[in-house]
């Protein structure tokens, strides 16, 4: 091989190398919470402030491939501007709403006793298989071009609770820091290992699945669904 040849090779290599060891997340969008409002820290165009407390967040995986999310948000701050202003109120929880991972539709809210109750749905983030339901937006998305730059960022919490679940009748196949007896999937802020900013981020490589209970093979099925959807097995 003459020099040149070798040269221009070599450098090639080098080049493909440096790309396939940069670090994925350099590329990817930024950390985004699972909970928007539930990481609610806000000044309003009149001045208020607007800062969320404890906090948890329910997500119910309905059998039909819906979803519906509810967030329970202990406000330290803000909370009597929200309970006397429907206006203000609606305003800051639609823009919070969005901060997070789900793409919310008829979204309800209203304060109780210094709590910020929203509710939401999004039917748009799962995917049905052989009768189970997979939901995939805890895991980010990823370019699927080899060496393509982009992707979703990582997900953290938000909230100080999440609790993933399946509709009445149905059970919860997956990965959590915690797992309720009752075919729930449970992470908490007090499990995990916050970052210099405070986010907890959730480490979940296989998406969760709704099986109906006392369906047959549950468990395969919902290794199956994974596959489909181009999850891990």
């Amino acid at each position: 091989m003459r020099p040149r040849t070798y040269a221009v090779l070599t450098a090639t290599l080098l080049l493909v190398a440096g790309i396939a060891a940069a670090p994925s997340a350099d590329a990817r969008a930024p950390p985004t919470p699972i909970c928007g409002v539930c990481d609610l820290d806000s000044t309003t165009p009149n001045g208020t402030t607007v800062a969320a407390g404890e906090s948890s967040l329910l997500i119910t995986v309905h059998d039909d491939g819906s979803t519906t999310w509810t967030a329970k948000v202990g406000l330290a701050a803000g909370d009597d501007a929200l309970a006397a202003n429907d206006s203000l109120r609606r305003t800051v929880v639609a823009d919070a709403v969005r901060d997070g991972i789900a793409d919310p539709d008829d979204v309800d809210s209203r304060i109780d006793a210094g709590n910020l109750l929203v509710t939401y749905r999004d039917p748009t983030l799962t995917e049905q298989h052989l009768g189970v339901v997979v939901f995939t937006p805890l895991t980010p998305a990823s370019p699927s071009v080899p060496f393509a730059i982009g992707g979703e960022g990582p997900r953290y919490l938000g909230a100080d609770r999440l609790t993933v679940r399946g509709s009445p009748g149905w059970n919860i196949h997956g990965d959590a820091s915690a797992s309720d007896a009752d075919g729930r999937l449970v992470w908490t802020r007090a499990a995990g290992d916050p970052d210099a900013e405070g986010r907890v981020f959730i480490d979940v490589t296989r998406d969760p699945v709704a099986a109906e209970d006392g369906s047959i093979l549950p468990g395969l099925r919902a290794r199956i669904g994974r596959l489909l959807t181009g999850n891990h097995f």
